[in-house]
């Protein structure tokens, strides 16, 4: 028999500002009408089937906040004015934010809100000159849609009004939109009792993370760090603070208690970061088991987990069982996710028919051999991967739960039932410190601006511990301020591994939390503390990809969407001056990869295609790894392939069917091609040469980077 324990996480960092009681972003709203619903919602269809939910406590808090009405976003407020109340600044937020969403899940489906999509014409148009296009009317209705597309189907399907609605999809009015707002906090307050409900029969298991997704190992001892990448820089103010995270663990168990009527037995560590000095802390909170990634386990008993041809592991009797692990005198047991299923259901299986993905997922599952039942251990974000889904996941989820009910031999189980019935047998007294990225913590810690945004938080509670005259409320706010700082999530966007479109926003109230500090304690913060972190690194001039691109290579705008997850690059807000006077001819970068080829997009300016066709020859030339050259020569013939030439070759390789330019240019070539492997860092640049003389280059003062995307890229990626 094979026992299937799916542990779905819910996390969203803090928003909420303590001293003024603001919410500065909005996802915890918008996941919980979709996501946190959604995947309670659904189990009802499948009663047999058992899951478990982790929660992480601050993400409860707030819903809870949400729920009773006490919690309002910028976001939300800007909904509720009429147009006409908006200020100018209102309505250029309306049109820079109010399309936050998966484009082509979540606004591709709707013809208005394509509509207001295309009109707002991102990479095209400012907002400011974008908002003189959108009339009353149009700013009503995208207020409407940018709450009402977040909505998951099965709340849709059992709300009469919201279904008329969607089939109405414009000419919104204000009583319409005042409904929608007004049905989203009905739904967010659905939610904790859902999940009571379905713990209370028996059908999940609910456990919890440190309160305010704190990366435990870096406050237990910031030195682990150093066991993955002993050459890792670490900040250099040491924040010695074991006693913040057993407060971290306590909380959470209390709070969690208090929403679900029991306490929970299982943890799954922020971001599955474990080190060994988390037993004990586990043990004082009562807790029974906590979980993280395969390739920990790997690493604790130096070996591998590789896969045959059917995807299946290769030592199912290593991987899938519980272990009992020993630290000073303490004990805890721990499982070990496969790494492969999870990400397989987290970023791959959005691109196949449910039943593939299916059929798939339920062939790499090892038969069961032996006396002892096998424990796989499926674990993933269960908010982030619907939104990449059609339907937001929900065919592939009643798939996935109906195939498991028909598959003999395999049954699903809630972690805690299967210990009690099968408890470890083999002993672990030591652990590897690191996460289910990469199998080290080097995303929150090491790069510059990680490190000072440790630093402050050191600081910070440095000063805070030199205060014991401050008053039981103000003390115990201040302090509350240091925990929510200690959260993994602002140190995941510091640095160059990870962006997004509120990088400043997360930066901004990260500084908020410790300057709260030094407000409740009726002190002057430290200036430092008004200054951008981010600033530490120069700001590129284009995004970063986001996503894998499925690109028809024809020379066309074929799809709005096909580019839509590049990184992307403007030429005129890079050099405005130079660009002009030399007369460049590309106007717009757009490059990206799918799973194995890198892929470039070249507009130009009007006609400027034309002339390249004819006399020109474009040079996509990589720096990192190693210098390769890729070329494509217009004249005296159309193009007719790429050409690749390696660093002390003169022969090129030829691509063929790499590259097409009709009203663009794309092209495409294998990573093989290039020399990249996954996770290598490349750089390059884009060159017009004529007649031998470079007369263009881009970017103009350092080159375009990526990482070359490893499978779970996306997954990664994608963590808000």
């Amino acid at each position: 028999m094979i026992h299937v324990a799916f542990l779905w996480h819910f996390h969203q960092p803090f928003y909420k500002d303590l001293s003024t009681g603001e919410y500065l972003l909005p996802w915890v709203r918008l996941h919980a009408i979709k996501d946190y619903i959604g995947m309670g919602l659904i189990l009802k269809e499948f009663p047999e089937i058992r899951q478990n939910f982790n929660f992480v406590p601050c993400l409860l808090v707030q819903l809870e906040e949400y729920a009773q009405g006490k919690a309002r976003d910028k976001f939300q407020k800007l909904s509720e004015l009429e147009p006409g109340e908006l200020q100018e600044k209102d309505a250029l937020f309306l049109v820079d934010n109010f399309f936050s969403a998966n484009w082509e899940r979540m606004i591709e489906p709707y013809p208005r809100y394509r509509e207001l999509l295309r009109k707002r014409a991102f990479g095209k148009k400012p907002a400011d000159s974008a908002v003189r296009d959108f009339s009353h009317r149009d700013l009503r209705d995208l207020q409407v849609w940018a709450n009402l597309t977040w909505f998951h189907p099965l709340v849709v399907e059992g709300d009469g009004d919201l279904q008329a609605l969607f089939r109405k999809g414009h000419g919104f009015s204000q009583e319409e939109k005042r409904m929608v707002l007004a049905k989203q906090t009905e739904v967010i307050d659905r939610i904790i009792k859902l999940y009571r409900g379905l713990e209370t029969s028996g059908q999940i298991e609910t456990t919890t993370s440190p309160f305010y997704h704190a990366i435990l190992p870096l406050l237990c001892e910031p030195r682990t760090a150093q066991q993955a990448l002993p050459q890792l820089p670490l900040p250099s103010r040491r924040l010695e603070a074991r006693e913040d995270a057993v407060a971290q663990v306590q909380k959470a168990v209390e709070t969690h208690e208090r929403l679900f009527g029991r306490r929970p037995k299982g943890l799954w560590p922020s971001e599955g970061a474990v080190s060994p000095h988390l037993v004990p802390i586990l043990n004082g909170a009562g807790l029974k088991w906590m979980a993280t990634d395969e390739d920990i386990l790997a690493r604790t008993l130096h070996t591998t987990f590789g896969r045959d041809h059917q995807g299946r592991v290769n030592q199912p009797q290593t991987l899938y069982k519980p272990y009992r692990l020993e630290y000073e005198g303490s004990q805890t047991q721990i499982i070990f996710r496969d790494h492969r299923l999870s990400d397989l259901i987290g970023f791959e299986y959005q691109r196949h028919s449910p039943h593939a993905a299916v059929e798939d997922f339920l062939g790499r599952i090892v038969p069961g051999r032996g006396e002892r039942p096998l424990l796989v251990s499926v674990i993933l974000d269960g908010e982030n991967a619907w939104e990449f889904y059609p339907n937001n996941g929900l065919d592939f989820l009643r798939e996935l739960y109906r195939g498991i009910s028909r598959q003999r031999g395999i049954e699903t189980t809630r972690v805690s039932d299967y210990l009690e019935r099968h408890p470890p047998q083999d002993t672990l007294r030591d652990l590897y410190a690191g996460s289910w990225i990469n199998h080290n913590l080097a995303t929150w810690v090491g790069h510059a601006e990680k490190n000072r945004a440790w630093e402050y938080v050191a600081e910070t509670r440095d000063f805070l511990k030199k205060r014991p005259d401050l008053g039981v409320n103000h003390k115990e706010l201040a302090q509350e301020c240091i925990y929510i700082s200690e959260g993994s999530d602002w140190y995941w966007w510091y640095g160059d591994d990870h962006s997004s479109a509120y990088d400043e926003v997360f930066d901004r109230l990260f500084r908020t939390h410790l300057k709260n500090v030094y407000k409740f304690s009726a002190s002057e913060s430290p200036r430092a503390l008004d200054l951008p972190i981010i600033q530490l690194g120069k700001k590129k001039p284009y995004t970063i990809p986001k996503g894998f691109l499925k690109v028809r290579l024809d020379g066309r705008v074929s799809s709005f969407f096909e580019w839509v997850a590049a990184g992307y690059y403007r030429a005129s807000r890079d050099t405005p001056v130079m660009h002009r006077a030399s007369g460049g001819i590309i106007r717009e970068v757009y490059f990206g990869f799918d799973e194995e080829n890198f892929l470039l997009r070249l507009d130009f300016e009007e006609g400027a295609l034309n002339r390249f066709s004819a006399h020109d020859r474009l040079a996509v030339i990589f720096l990192l790894p190693a210098e390769v050259r890729l070329q494509v020569s217009g004249a005296p013939q159309p193009i007719k392939g790429l050409e690749v030439i390696k660093k002390g070759e003169t022969t090129p390789r030829i691509v063929p069917e790499a590259v097409a330019a009709v009203e663009v240019l794309e092209l495409r070539c294998p990573f093989r091609e290039i020399g990249l492997s996954p996770g290598e860092n490349a750089e390059f640049l884009v060159e017009i040469e004529r007649e031998g003389q470079v007369t263009e280059r881009l970017p103009d003062h350092f080159p375009f980077a990526f990482t070359t995307p490893t499978r779970d890229f996306e997954r990664i990626f994608w963590q808000v």
